[in-house]
């Protein structure tokens, strides 16, 4: 994994919402733009995303999941690397894990979507946080934010301040690896700092490092979208870790920045048309 370029198909399992720039509608042009072919896994099928828009209507995969896989399999082809998102169904969830077990893939990125605020999101059982600690002991990246460190880590969360009491940076860092393949990264995401967010990680040296930005005002669904799938992307291309963290939490702020400065509405999700430009000029410098 470490500073080589892949090559062959990325599993990209993330639900759709038929409305909203968020999810797997932000991540698939991200990913193709450079250069990843990806292979979608739908993990739900929403007709809005979950918040904002009332209780949205799901058409079930569960059933229709396993059945991919196997055609895959029947067809012999061959996933070479996952980026797994938001799992709104426990079943998908254990699904994913039995393949991941099974297949042992070389790059595995875990955006661990399930809470915020120091709770869960609407409609996620609190069996979701065992389901995503079992992806997680097959991850090698994983990008939490505070709440879900705090909860993949210790359980539970008892108030407010235990998001920035329970462990320093670095302990909660190092939890959070243990839990994860062998040389497994991971950056926590959604982090304050006199009047800044952005994200923590660990060097290669072991040392915290922080890339932070200004905040800007309100809450922008899909902004973790954005990162992981940016940041999946530089990886997979094989880019150096702590380089691919900060370009994709610049490059994500500058999409937030979009989306505020166009006064989108926020449940809409995430302006990435401004990031896209900016990436495919790179691609052709």
């Amino acid at each position: 994994m470490k500073g080589m370029k892949k090559r062959g198909r990325l599993l990209l399992a993330e639900d759709i919402s038929a409305i909203g720039s968020l999810s797997t509608t932000v991540a698939l042009p991200l990913l193709v733009l450079q250069g990843i072919t990806p292979a979608l896994l739908p993990t739900s099928i929403l007709s809005t995303q979950s918040e904002g828009y009332g209780q949205p209507i799901s058409l079930p995969v569960a059933q229709w999941v396993p059945r991919v896989l196997q055609h895959w399999n029947q067809q012999k082809l061959k996933i070479d690397g996952a980026l797994i998102g938001y799992i709104g169904d426990l079943q998908v969830g254990k699904r994913l894990v039995t393949f991941l077990t099974k297949n042992k893939l070389p790059f595995v990125f875990i955006d661990p979507v399930f809470a915020d605020g120091g709770k869960l999101y609407p409609n996620l059982a609190a069996t979701q946080l065992e389901i995503m600690c079992q992806l997680i002991q097959q991850a090698h990246i994983i990008t939490p934010n505070y709440t879900e460190a705090l909860l993949l880590t210790a359980g539970r969360i008892e108030s407010e301040g235990d998001q920035q009491q329970a462990f320093s940076e670095c302990e909660l860092l190092e939890r959070l690896e243990k839990m994860m393949q062998h040389h497994g990264r991971a950056v926590i995401t959604g982090v304050e700092q006199a009047g800044k967010i952005g994200c923590i990680w660990r060097d290669e040296n072991g040392c915290v490092r922080r890339s932070m930005f200004p905040r800007l005002h309100g809450h922008f669904y899909g902004s973790g979208d954005v990162f992981a799938a940016l940041l999946t992307a530089f990886l997979w291309k094989g880019r150096p870790f702590s380089e691919s963290v900060s370009e994709a939490t610049l490059l994500t702020y500058q999409a937030l920045k979009d989306t505020a400065d166009a006064n989108i509405e926020r449940r809409a999700g995430i302006d990435i048309s401004g990031i896209m430009r900016e990436l495919a000029q790179k691609n052709t410098d």
